[in-house]
């Protein structure tokens, strides 16, 4: 079950829990859930049918070896997304949503990566200055 505590938090990720939200659904502690996730503490099958419960997955689904497909952001706004695969049915009007939610997230980090780009390319501009600047100090 060493995948169960990846597949936790990858469900807890993309569902966008704390927690210690999930940890009061599952009327334990936060530094026990979190012993659960790292897998400092071993899982149950009660924890993983109220897990399943909550995520709407089937129990099995903690229990495979194949770990979701999972898209990793880098920078400020990392998040971890998890996309439809065959151990969750949904339909789709929930497909829709994640979908949507996928490029809303997407849409959201090029933003930041055109401002972040046009922020260097503003500092790039005032090195040159300074280049020059200095160059005809020296020259004179």
């Amino acid at each position: 079950m060493v995948h169960a505590q990846r597949i936790m938090r990858i469900l807890r990720e993309s569902n966008e829990y704390s927690q210690e939200y999930v940890a009061n659904v599952l009327n334990i502690s936060q530094k026990t859930y979190s012993s659960l996730e790292s897998g400092k503490t071993k899982i149950t099958l009660n924890r993983i049918q109220e897990l399943a419960d909550l995520y709407k997955v089937k129990p099995e689904y903690f229990l495979s070896e194949d770990l979701p497909i999972v898209n990793y952001n880098t920078g400020t706004y990392s998040r971890s997304v998890i996309a439809k695969n065959s151990y969750e049915e949904k339909n789709d009007v929930q497909s829709q949503q994640l979908f949507e939610r996928i490029i809303k997230e997407k849409e959201i980090h090029i933003s930041h990566l055109v401002e972040e780009l046009a922020q260097l390319k503003k500092e790039k501009m005032e090195i040159f200055e300074l280049l020059r600047a200095n160059l005809s100090k020296t020259k004179q």
